[in-house]
């Protein structure tokens, strides 16, 4: 490098820049022009070369500096002489620290002789002369190359930050609060980095759903066991739900409760549920039945099934409502015998004998109170709240 500042500053007195031509003649009074660092003087001077006429002047020169033409050169009348001082520059190159000798007049021909192009970012105006106290402390940062993926495409930017963040500031990106990046902003930035940014946002969804309502069932001691009733109808309530969404990158990507409230309470259906059993009939008042008659056997039954005489009681009104005891009572409807089976070929189950004989009727009479009333009292008070069992 030295060598070719030297070529450079040989080629400033050749051309005569400082007025006058070189002849190196030896003189015993000559006038001799110096330009040092930039800077035009002339000097009167009886040396014959170089180093004579820089003493004259007082000038001292140290192994850092250039000197053209060489200090024994010989000098004549109108000589040209240059004098560049040397400069130690404390770099900080990307982060790196470094020092080097420079023989410049500015900081951008220091940077040219370094090999910095105008591409490279500096701390100090490229035209500050080096003379000035901060120029010798320059830190340089080269550009590098970062590519940010986001939004389906490829942002590059050559970026002279320190970290991320500047680098996002150059390709003018924003990141939204929910946002997501691959590295932090704070990081140092890398040449050739890529960097992955999800975008992610939330938006709301409010939407109404029914609430069934329930049923409530309350024992009614006024009302006959089988007679229940809706007292109140019930309304199904209505309930507010807000939904929060997640989208990523545009799609959605999840869906969370965030709220939800009534905004129209439910109304339960409320049902009477008859309790009261009927009186039983008094017995009736006649003869006592014959060990063969249809009474009889029933009574037989009822007991045997652990039933007391007030069921024996329930079931003599029943049937004598329905038949009159008879085992070949027949209804326009179909129904036939003692407990009126509708049709009557169901009694055929307890029975093949079941058009005449008034055991087997009783029996699948009874069988058919006790699977679906449970016990002939219930029968009963349903055949008098319905007029049917």
């Amino acid at each position: 490098m030295h060598r070719n500042v030297k070529f450079g500053l040989y080629g400033l007195v050749l051309a005569g820049l400082l007025g006058g031509t070189a002849s190196w003649a030896t003189a015993s009074d000559n006038t001799v022009n110096l330009r040092i660092d930039g800077q035009d003087r002339q000097v009167q001077t009886s040396a014959a070369d170089v180093r004579g006429v820089l003493a004259d002047a007082d000038i001292s020169v140290g192994e850092h500096d250039l000197v053209a033409p060489e200090l024994d050169a010989k000098v004549d009348d109108g000589a040209a002489i240059v004098v560049r001082r040397g400069d130690l520059l404390h770099l900080t190159v990307n982060g790196k620290a470094r020092q080097v000798w420079v023989n410049a007049d500015s900081v951008d021909e220091a940077l040219r002789q370094l090999g910095y192009g105008t591409q490279n970012l500096v701390s100090v105006s490229r035209s500050t002369r080096l003379d000035s106290s901060t120029a010798t402390r320059l830190s340089i940062t080269s550009p590098k190359l970062v590519t940010f993926k986001v939004d389906g495409k490829s942002v590059r930017v050559s970026s002279f930050g320190p970290t991320l963040r500047q680098a996002l500031d150059q390709a003018k990106l924003r990141l939204a609060p929910h946002d997501r990046i691959s590295a932090k902003v704070t990081s140092p930035v890398r040449d050739k980095q890529v960097v992955k940014i999800t975008r992610v946002s939330y938006k709301y969804s409010v939407t109404r759903q029914a609430v069934p309502y329930g049923t409530v069932r309350q024992d009614d001691p006024n009302r006959a066991v089988g007679a229940n009733a809706v007292v109140t109808a019930g309304r199904n309530g209505l309930k507010q739900v807000t939904y929060q969404l997640r989208y990523v990158d545009g799609k959605l990507a999840g869906r969370v409760v965030y709220d939800d409230h009534m905004v129209r309470s439910t109304v339960s259906r409320r049902i009477a549920v008859g309790t009261k059993r009927p009186t039983p009939p008094p017995a009736p008042v006649s003869a006592p039945v014959s060990s063969g008659s249809a009474q009889q056997i029933a009574a037989g039954m009822v007991s045997a099934r652990g039933w007391g005489s007030d069921q024996f009681s329930c079931l003599v009104s029943l049937w004598n409502k329905e038949s009159g005891w008879r085992t070949t009572a027949a209804n326009p409807s179909g129904a036939y015998g003692i407990p009126q089976a509708l049709p009557g070929s169901k009694m055929a189950s307890a029975g093949a004998d079941w058009r005449t004989n008034a055991s087997t009727q009783i029996s699948w009479g009874l069988g058919y109170i006790a699977e679906v009333y449970g016990t002939p009292c219930s029968a009963w008070a349903h055949s008098q709240a319905t007029n049917w069992y």
